[in-house]
């Protein structure tokens, strides 16, 4: 072979090289993001920006511009895992799932260039399983991603690898607008719901969780877990431990709780745990605007008072709640005690026609052992108060209509009220017994139904 020829063969391969290697039309995935320190939460959200993108028109292969352009592997595991999107067939074994969580942002340079930003969102597939996660990797407490942009099921970038860490920040701003409503045995706790509020590092995103927390007004001196916010901790056990203290002597609209130190934010979870006569403590989504706090006593005045989480250094104005007794099952809200011409009288009373029949008392028993003792119950008791007079209305006009719910209600009240005189102390059985008697007495009813004679 002469010297033309192994120039040419030489020039014909890095050719065939050149060709065989990945050709990528945009630029690297650039990946961003934090996880709230509060790493109970079961997911995080980070964003992907992918630049230079010259086709944003949907092709007849693809369905979705996020789905079939975006893949994202986990790389924090023994091995690199493939993340499914939401939807998709499950594998027990992969831990999270994809989704888009926002609509897909795009904009157009001078080039005639798009720039696709997609906000993403990882959730995991069991409870605990980012807390797992980050507990897995001691010390380090982040999360490598790995992702590539696809057009046309081809890839258009090359792999990019970001750590997700988990940030040191916690909430800054307190729940606005706290309130209370009462109910029987309960109180019903309202607060403006907010979009996005400052966090310690000054970013403004929207808080993971609230905690509100109602005390005994005649407690006095009660300690609070606490811990004591640390920039460098990116966990609560991390940072110092501190106490707050109940002034049971505030005045309305001000501060309740004294903590040993101003940057000191009450351990929620701490709470949860610890029982006391003094104090009881909900949990919520702080989008909801509202939580029932049930297992109150009537009468006795409690403050109220509410945070955010994770952290929470500054805690709401402390109010002041007190549940009312309902003996008629007709009061709505701490509004006065209905009278048998008012339209405030609910669905059973109105059925029987009198506050006093022998067959509310297990009504009420039921309403005060067993629904308002869990947070489900609590809030049917509520929404119950709120709707109850429309139904009452209609049913004391119609004495057909009246008739009927007697009759439905015949089994039910039988039922509660034979349990509520033997085992009035178990009262947490009566939901299984109640459903075993209802499908007893619906088989009885069908069995004696006259059969057709062939």
């Amino acid at each position: 072979m002469n010297r033309l020829q192994k120039l040419l063969a030489t020039s014909l391969a890095l050719v065939s090289l050149v060709m065989s290697a990945p050709s990528f039309a945009v630029g690297t995935p650039s990946v961003s993001g934090s996880i709230n320190r509060d790493t109970s939460v079961d997911y995080f959200d980070f964003t992907i920006t992918v630049t230079n993108i010259s086709q944003t028109t949907l092709t007849a292969k693809e369905k979705d511009l996020f789905k079939d352009r975006i893949r994202v592997w986990l790389t924090d595991l023994s091995a690199s895992t493939y993340i499914p999107f939401e939807g998709d067939p499950q594998n027990v074994e992969v831990p999270f799932t994809l989704r888009q969580k926002t609509e897909l942002a795009t904009s157009t340079g001078s080039n005639n260039l798009t720039t696709f930003t997609y906000t993403v969102r990882v959730s995991a597939n069991a409870t605990g399983g980012l807390k797992k996660l980050l507990s897995d990797h001691g010390s380090n407490k982040d999360v490598r991603l790995s992702v590539k942009y696809y057009e046309d099921l081809t890839e258009k970038s090359s792999l990019t690898t970001a750590t997700i860490s988990v940030s040191t920040a916690v909430v800054s701003d307190a729940p606005a607008a706290v309130a209370t409503r009462k109910t029987h045995k309960a109180l019903k706790v309202t607060w403006t719901a907010p979009e996005n509020v400052t966090w310690s590092d000054s970013s403004q995103k929207a808080p993971t969780s609230i905690s509100v927390l109602v005390i005994d007004k005649a407690a006095s001196d009660l300690e609070l877990p606490a811990y004591i916010y640390d920039s460098t901790a990116v966990t609560d056990s991390a940072a110092p431990d501190g106490t707050c203290v109940f002034n049971p002597n505030f005045a309305e609209g001000t501060s309740c709780i004294n903590c040993s130190d101003s940057k000191a934010y009450l351990n929620a979870t701490g709470l949860e745990s610890m029982e006391s006569a003094g104090y009881f403590i909900a949990s919520a989504s702080p989008t909801t605007g509202k939580v029932t706090v049930p297992g109150l006593a009537n009468q006795k005045p409690y403050a109220v008072v509410a945070f955010y989480g994770p952290g929470g250094l500054n805690r709401s104005a402390c109010v002041t709640g007190t549940p009312e007794e309902n003996l008629t099952y007709s009061e709505v809200n701490g509004e006065d005690s209905a009278t048998l011409s008012d339209p405030k009288c609910f669905i059973a009373t109105a059925a029987y026609g009198s506050p006093l029949h022998a067959n509310l008392a297990p009504l009420r028993w039921f309403r005060d052992q067993v629904l308002l003792r869990t947070s489900i119950g609590s809030e049917f008791v509520t929404w119950y108060y709120d709707n109850g007079p429309v139904g009452a209305a209609v049913v004391r006009e119609h004495p057909a209509l009246a008739a009927m719910v007697r009759a439905a209600l015949w089994i039910p009240v039988g039922v509660l009220g034979l349990w509520m005189r033997i085992c009035g102390d178990q009262p947490g059985l009566i939901v299984p017994f109640m459903a075993a008697a209802i499908l007893f007495a619906t088989a009885v009813a069908r069995s004696r139904k006259p059969r057709k004679v062939l």
